[in-house]
């Protein structure tokens, strides 16, 4: 990485955050970040009654990844809680998989994990909220499982900035990249010709 990219890493909604000595803990985990190789998208859904209050229209960003995946043939899977809403600009359609998530992370106690395998998926595009349960939950478990995942900031939204920033900036170094909406959609366009 070049120290321009390196610069770019941290370029993020927790730099006001995060503190000079935190960052430079945390530079050993800097690296390239990539949309994975035949992805899936991932919709982690809010439960009915979360104010979104930090990135209320995280669902707009989310709903332009959704479009992405579905002209890319890329598979696109949903979690949703109990009683969540399944309406809207990111409302599942025939032949989206999906799956009841009973705890925050999206693999535990579902068959995600076996039905992506079954799709020869190698890594997540992941989108939804809340960011520091059920998003950070599901890309603790998706490195546990050996899927890559990528994450864009804006497709995320979270009920506290700090909670919502301390998890990305979590995430970001240790199980997920982070990226913009802009470098992702960027990226899904171009692998379309190889994920179709």
């Amino acid at each position: 990485m070049t120290l321009a990219d390196l610069s770019r890493f941290e370029a993020h909604c927790w730099r006001d955050i995060a503190p000079p000595e935190l960052l430079a803990i945390y530079a050993p985990y800097r690296r390239a970040r990539r949309v994975p190789d035949r992805p899936a998208l991932l919709i982690l859904h809010p439960a009915r009654g979360i104010s979104l209050s930090m990135q209320p229209r995280w669902a707009i960003a989310a709903a332009s990844l959704l479009q992405e995946a579905r002209m890319a043939g890329i598979p696109v899977l949903h979690s949703l809680p109990d009683g969540g809403p399944r309406e809207g600009l990111l409302a599942p359609r025939d032949g989206e998989a999906q799956f009841g998530r009973p705890y925050d992370d999206a693999f535990m106690s579902t068959d995600l994990a076996p039905s992506l395998l079954r799709l020869r998926v190698a890594g997540l595009v992941m989108c939804g909220a809340t960011t520091s349960g059920a998003l950070r939950a599901t890309a603790v478990e998706a490195k546990a499982y050996a899927f890559r995942s990528a994450i864009a900031e804006e497709a995320v939204g979270d009920e506290a900035a700090l909670l919502h920033k301390v998890a990305l900036f979590d995430i970001a170094h240790k199980y997920a990249d982070v990226m913009s909406l802009e470098q992702m959609l960027g990226t899904m366009r171009h692998g379309r010709r190889h994920w179709g």
